[in-house]
């Protein structure tokens, strides 16, 4: 065994370290397909001033067109991007027990619109962004069950309520 050694060492030494060379090229390779894909998470809370809100929607029925509100902020959806690269979205939401989706409104100036890919900024990496959504006038509250927001792949992340 010890003369076979003697004659084959360098075979061996070269057996070792291409083995060692393959096994950090697989793992460089997974390490960096990982860090390449996004990966978002969402969850869902009542807006602070929930009741508060509501209660002025249902306050201000009998006052006039202009001196009341048609839209309160009623839950609070926060996008965590835990990736290293940004992430762009193309909607965001919660889903109400009876399944209806109600997508978040992000402000634009002065104004609001539904969250879609050309109103949303993208989420950059290792970060997080909240979006709010909001009850109408004439609608009645909704409890969520569901959080969810939709990348521009098309993925759909969701969380429980």
């Amino acid at each position: 065994m010890q003369q076979w050694f003697l004659q084959n060492w360098l075979a061996l030494l070269g057996a070792v370290t291409g083995s060692l060379a393959l096994l950090i090229n697989f793992l460089s390779y997974q390490h960096n397909r990982n860090k390449d894909q996004v990966h978002l998470t969402v969850s869902v809370r009542a807006h602070p001033e929930q009741d508060k809100n509501v209660r002025a929607l249902l306050e201000s029925e009998d006052k006039q067109q202009w001196d009341r509100p048609n839209l309160v902020e009623v839950y609070c959806v926060t996008v965590r991007n835990k990736g290293n690269i940004e992430a762009p979205l193309s909607s965001v939401g919660v889903v109400d027990a009876s399944g209806v989706d109600h997508a978040a409104m992000v402000r634009r100036g002065q104004f609001l619109q539904v969250a879609t890919a050309s109103s949303m900024a993208p989420v950059p990496a290792k970060s997080e962004q909240q979006f709010v959504v909001y009850l109408n006038r004439g609608e009645s509250l909704f409890t969520a069950a569901r959080a969810f927001v939709v990348d521009q792949t098309g993925k759909r992340w969701q969380s429980n309520a």
